[in-house]
């Protein structure tokens, strides 16, 4: 009997030891507040291998008869975001190493075409939104080829299809969630199935984050705002499409801090904007002072002869507050420490092409555990990996 451990949500951390494997059509959702259940004989937990909202659990599938328990009956999990260790003085290495593709475009296992997005999991593998092929490709460390894990069947909008893939992360479980942008939709995709399930509808995808308690954000390009799934909240923009500070101006990035606020890349205004939980109005973190290559200056617009035009920023965090944008045009990576004004370039920003320490039209990035950084490296049809040089943080106070 496979057992393990579900966090308790009106319980602080505290988790129960459970039989994992009932089947998910046997549970409902939690009461409105997502803490309490209707029935006495049910709990209220966090089951992200059924959904990514709260559900009412028997307890009868808890008792220790059913479900022996392998540690004590109260359990303090880990902290959800592991220390990055990135501090100030923190560098990278400005020659990438390649960890997928990098064998010109092409639909072989050995390749990819016009990537668009990446997430890199607590092993290091990483999954890559490969556009043109219509696939989610697996590539584990130090593999010479990927594995096919969404889609890979021809473009279309059949439940194992994808039609030009921008973005996709993926839960503890495994679990996959996929901005399948052709056929305007998020889809779910549960680890090891060869099809998915539509859980958004009619959305204009491009930005798609997790928090640390498994809820969606999506970023809605066409309306304007950021919605977090599944309550289908608006947690940023929703006030029109202008460059105000309450406003977005198709948004197109997004990343979720451990403090849940939202972190958008905001193309037209060319900017990236930081909306903590609650807030009407955004703050400027990054850029907004137009389009440009300046250090103060962002710019995220491509041109492409195939696609009309994909306008990309993308952003992601570290634990200090610094912010790291992927800027598209210029073909560099910016670190914008905390309240700064301007930025610095810390990987490209030597023109575009295809050597080592070069980018071309750069679209997503991502840390790993230990504060790695990974591009999509666009049109060299590759990511590339940029090592972290932490060894000055010691003599750092974070």
């Amino acid at each position: 009997m496979e057992c393990g451990y579900l966090r308790l949500m009106n319980a602080g951390n505290d988790s129960i030891c459970a039989f994992l494997h009932i089947k998910c059509s046997e549970l409902v959702s939690c009461a409105n507040d997502n803490r309490a259940c209707y029935r006495p004989d049910y709990l209220c937990v966090s089951h992200p291998r059924c959904q990514t909202a709260p559900l009412c659990y028997p307890v009868d599938k808890a008792l220790q008869v059913v479900c022996p328990p392998m540690l004590p009956a109260t359990t303090t999990l880990p902290p959800v975001v592991p220390d990055d260790g990135i501090c100030e003085s923190a560098t990278w290495n400005v020659t990438g190493v390649t960890v997928a593709g990098g064998n010109g475009a092409g639909s072989e296992l050995n390749e990819l075409n016009g990537p668009l997005g990446l997430f890199v999991d607590d092993d290091a593998a990483v999954y890559v939104a490969d556009t043109w092929n219509d696939r989610i490709v697996k590539w584990v460390p130090g593999a010479s080829i990927g594995s096919v894990v969404a889609g890979g069947n021809g473009e279309g909008n059949q439940n194992n299809q994808l039609d030009h893939v921008a973005k996709v992360v993926v839960a503890k479980n495994g679990t996959m969630f996929i901005c399948d942008r052709g056929n305007s939709r998020v889809q779910r995709w549960f680890k090891n199935d060869e099809h998915g399930q539509t859980i958004i509808a009619n959305i204009s995808c491009l930005g798609l984050a997790m928090d640390n308690e498994g809820s969606l954000y999506v970023c809605d390009g066409e309306r304007q705002h950021v919605i977090k799934w599944p309550s289908n909240d608006i947690v940023a923009g929703k006030n029109g499409e202008r460059p105000e500070i309450n406003q977005l101006l198709e948004p197109v990035h997004i990343f979720v801090d451990q403090d849940k606020s939202v972190i958008v890349a905001d193309f037209q205004s060319a900017r990236v904007m930081k909306w903590p939980v609650g807030a009407k109005e955004g703050i400027v973190v990054a850029g907004g002072n137009g389009e440009g290559d300046a250090a103060n200056q962002l710019n995220g617009m491509k041109y492409s002869t195939i696609m009309l035009i994909v306008r990309l920023l993308s952003v992601v965090v570290d634990q200090m507050g610094t912010v790291y944008v992927l800027d598209t045009d210029n073909h560099r990576v910016m670190r914008w420490f905390k309240d700064s004004k301007s930025g610095s370039v810390i990987i490209g920003g030597r023109g575009w092409g295809n050597e080592i320490d070069q980018l071309s039209f750069p679209e997503d990035l991502t840390f790993d555990r230990q504060g790695n950084l990974y591009v999509v490296d666009n049109d060299n049809h590759r990511i590339q990996m940029f090592a972290i040089d932490k060894s000055s943080c010691a003599k750092t106070t974070h």
